[in-house]
């Protein structure tokens, strides 16, 4: 049976064939160039460290966010040998300031030949507070068990100091820190590393660290009534000659121990001595000096000690007193000119031994003020106000006041 009519020709020339043409070789062409990216293209999600570039050293991060999930796009080929180290989630925290918070955006660096995609969270908060260390004494709590008629003695702790870091509030929470060895590891007499805790007023918001964390730790059960050392302090009386004073006072040994029931030891933070007069004392001085005994009850000396060796070091005082309106003389100046100076006196202050400085006048001194006109030519002129004094080695000037005149040409000498 034959088709009537029937022209391929006219068919494949019309209109209508050549848009379906157009339209299937168009999504032909698609499939195939889609295809082609999508087996050269691949994406990887993985877990990134979140760093903090720029933050302060003496700052330090609340809630800290430390990784991130990120998303990256390359050829196959690239993707396969990606080293993730390469990869690098940051935020940019320069200039922010502790004691605020802040939102701040994820940034993600890569390589040139991988893209990146998505960044989850895209955003981190900052919640900065300063950071500080406290160096705090280790204090020792005994246990409370001890037996009746023992007592600790020979103490150690090293170091006696502890770095306590955190942020400032955080540590500023901290009343005390302290070790707290138990009566089994007295008894032992040995040395112990021992852990170093502390002492709060209410829970951190943040880490605190205590560097070093373990101090050395030796004492030793005793038999007998507690003892305890206390500083030996000086009583003195009387009055110094005036032209002294005291430079040091030195006690040999510096600390004593005393022995009591524990309740009473902590009433007494030193041993007096007996009274020492210095009146006109003008020397050092070495002094064997009695030791009073305490004055709570049920306290004394230990280990029969009933005196110090007191040594008194004294330096010669010194005093000041202001002279006022001492005229400057020029010296050295040109005989054919006039000259004037402002001011035309000044205050100076001299020092010396308080007995001879409170007597004496300018005159007495022979204070001289002047300024040096050598080669002095052109007025006006600036000149420092220099000082001499003929009458003694003792004194001593301190202060120029004003420490510079003007010197001025107030006309030609006559004949």
């Amino acid at each position: 049976m034959k088709l009537k009519n029937f022209d391929a020709n006219k068919i494949l020339s019309s209109s209508l064939a050549l848009w379906m043409i157009s339209i299937v070789t168009a999504v032909l062409m698609w499939i195939y160039v889609t295809g082609m990216e999508e087996a050269e293209y691949i994406t990887r999600k993985f877990t990134c460290p979140l760093e903090y570039r720029g933050l302060d050293t003496q700052t330090i991060l609340r809630e800290r966010l430390f990784e991130v999930d990120v998303e990256v796009r390359g050829p196959e080929e690239a993707m396969t040998r990606l080293d993730y180290s390469a990869v690098k989630a940051y935020v940019d925290a320069r200039n922010l300031a502790p004691g605020k918070k802040y939102t701040v955006n994820i940034n993600v660096e890569t390589p040139s030949n991988i893209t990146f995609v998505s960044c989850f969270p895209s955003q981190a908060v900052l919640n900065i507070a300063r950071q500080v260390t406290r160096l705090m004494n280790v204090q020792i709590v005994l246990p409370e068990n001890i037996p009746e008629g023992q007592y600790i003695e020979g103490v150690n702790i090293l170091p006696k100091e502890v770095g306590v870091r955190g942020a400032e509030d955080d540590v500023l929470k901290i009343g005390a820190v302290r070790i707290t060895p138990t009566i089994e590891e007295l008894q032992k007499g040995q040395e112990l590393l021992m852990p170093v805790k502390f002492a709060q007023s209410e829970a951190f918001e943040g880490n605190v660290t205590i560097e070093p964390a373990q101090v050395r730790f030796s004492g030793i059960l005793a038999r007998g009534l507690p003892k305890k050392r206390v500083p030996v302090n000086v009583r003195l009386t009387g009055k110094l000659d005036a032209d002294y004073e005291v430079q040091s006072i030195i006690t040999d040994p510096s600390e004593v121990q005393i022995e009591g029931q524990r309740e009473d030891l902590a009433k007494i933070d030193a041993v007096d001595t007996e009274v020492i007069d210095v009146s006109l004392m003008a020397s050092d001085q070495s002094i064997v000096a009695p030791l009073r005994q305490p004055e709570v009850a049920g306290v004394k000396l230990a280990n029969n000690t009933t005196s110090v060796q007191v040594r008194m070091q004294l330096r010669e005082a010194r005093a000041e007193k202001m002279l006022t309106n001492i005229p400057v003389e020029l010296r050295n100046a040109d005989n054919n000119t006039q000259w004037s100076c402002s001011p035309a006196v000044v205050s100076v202050a001299v020092e010396g031994k308080p007995s001879m400085i409170a007597q004496f006048s300018a005159e007495d001194l022979h204070l001289k003020a002047f300024v040096d006109m050598t080669n002095i030519f052109m007025a006006p002129v600036t000149l420092p106000v220099k000082t001499e004094i003929i009458s003694s080695d003792s004194f001593r000037v301190n202060m120029i006041e004003p420490q510079n005149i003007t010197v001025n040409a107030s006309g030609m000498r006559s004949e």
